[in-house]
């Protein structure tokens, strides 16, 4: 037989053997659940039980006589979250800054998958938060101390090094901050991850809004930056945020002028996630 023949054979073959290879689902795009402040498309597997806890500090720009922010103790936020199955994670949490408990529902609804496939990871967030706060003034009925955080997330893992997110919110509160604002808020939101090393990564993020600033006086935009170490079955992240609150709901109101150092520490049980 011609060489030729028995070339073009091969090249066939080894088309077929490519073409027939299934996709893969892309893993680590996020290494954790959270980037920061906010969720990443990153769901708990099946049965894995994580637990996190977050620390935000005073104000460092008070300086050296308040040491940074260190002396004014810590808010914390405490975690506990449920894969109960391979696209659905439950979870429920603590906010010592404002006294709010929350429980979430979490949906991946798409997963980035590589050589074929959805180019990007879609998942789908909804919280419910409400307050122990004894605001009299504001919270006059049982129901005035519930709200509610509706999020879009779709991330694209661009290569091993680079992860980027957006999202989109809403916020909903059955009793508004004053007579003027709006009960319902819809916000922007965006993250970054790159990889430095193979258990160290930078991130960055920040949440956009999409109503006039007069709606909401003294509105600063929030946003947090730092890094992220991986130890197995821990993530550490430190880094430093403009935000006041610790929580979701209190992040994207944010009115606070100031910086916090902060730090969070999850781990996951019955196994290291396969992300």
């Amino acid at each position: 037989m011609d060489r030729s023949w028995l070339s073009a054979l091969s090249q066939i073959a080894l088309c077929g053997l490519v073409a027939a290879q299934p996709s893969e689902p892309v893993i680590a795009t996020f290494k954790g659940t959270r980037l920061f402040q906010f969720h990443t498309t990153e769901a708990l597997p099946k049965k894995h039980l994580e637990f996190r806890v977050a620390h935000r500090f005073g104000n460092a720009l008070e300086g050296y006589r308040n040491f940074f922010g260190l002396d004014a103790g810590a808010m914390v936020r405490l975690s506990l979250g449920y894969g109960v199955l391979s696209w659905l994670e439950l979870g429920v949490e603590r906010s010592s800054a404002g006294k709010w408990w929350n429980i979430y529902t979490k949906i991946r609804l798409l997963r980035q998958s590589t050589p074929k496939g959805s180019p990007l990871s879609l998942t789908w967030l909804s919280a419910a938060f409400v307050t122990e706060a004894s605001d009299q003034t504001r919270y006059r009925e049982p129901l005035h101390r519930v709200e509610y955080l509706h999020q879009l997330l779709v991330a694209h893992k661009l290569n091993w090094r680079l992860s980027g997110l957006v999202g989109l919110s809403v916020l909903h509160q059955n009793m508004a901050l004053s007579p003027t604002t709006p009960n319902t808020w819809l916000s922007g939101w965006a993250g970054l991850r790159f990889k430095v090393l193979n258990r160290l990564c930078l991130f960055a993020e920040a949440a956009f809004p999409f109503w006039r600033n007069q709606s909401l006086p003294h509105y600063q935009l929030p946003w947090s930056a730092g890094l992220e170490i991986e130890t197995g079955g821990h993530v550490f992240q430190l880094g430093f945020t403009n935000s006041e609150g610790i929580s979701e709901n209190a992040i994207l109101l944010n009115r606070w002028r100031g910086l916090r150092a902060g730090f969070n520490i999850s781990r996951i049980f019955s196994g290291e996630a396969s992300w």
